[in-house]
């Protein structure tokens, strides 16, 4: 009778570890600093599921641009990032980076 209770406890114990892994492997991760906010996961009208990320909402931030995470050419996700940036020229436009007609992510850049 003692090993049956023992055995019980044992594969609770288990069970109950297995929860406690998977609930922290979808937990948000660190917001990268304030004026940033959570974007869920979601499918992109192209049909691409894009995992949840930082999106930043605040002011510019002079020589910076802030590189949301994307999916690299190589399929891997690349995650947000600051990026610093310098005007090529005098009168040029910052494009923030967004995806395409066809669901790709096309960077920032200058125009």
């Amino acid at each position: 009778m003692l090993k049956n209770f023992t055995m019980i406890i044992f594969i609770f114990a288990i069970i109950l570890s297995l929860l406690l892994i998977s609930s922290t492997v979808h937990a948000t991760p660190p917001r990268p600093g304030p004026n940033f906010v959570w974007v869920a996961p979601h499918i992109a009208p192209s049909g691409v599921h894009v995992p949840g990320h930082w999106k930043y909402v605040g002011p510019p931030k002079p020589g910076q641009a802030w590189i949301p995470g994307f999916y690299a050419p190589n399929g891997a996700w690349a995650p947000g990032h600051w990026k610093p940036v310098g005007l090529p020229r005098p009168g040029a436009v910052w494009t923030a980076g967004h995806y395409g007609p066809k669901g790709r992510w096309i960077p920032g850049h200058w125009r």
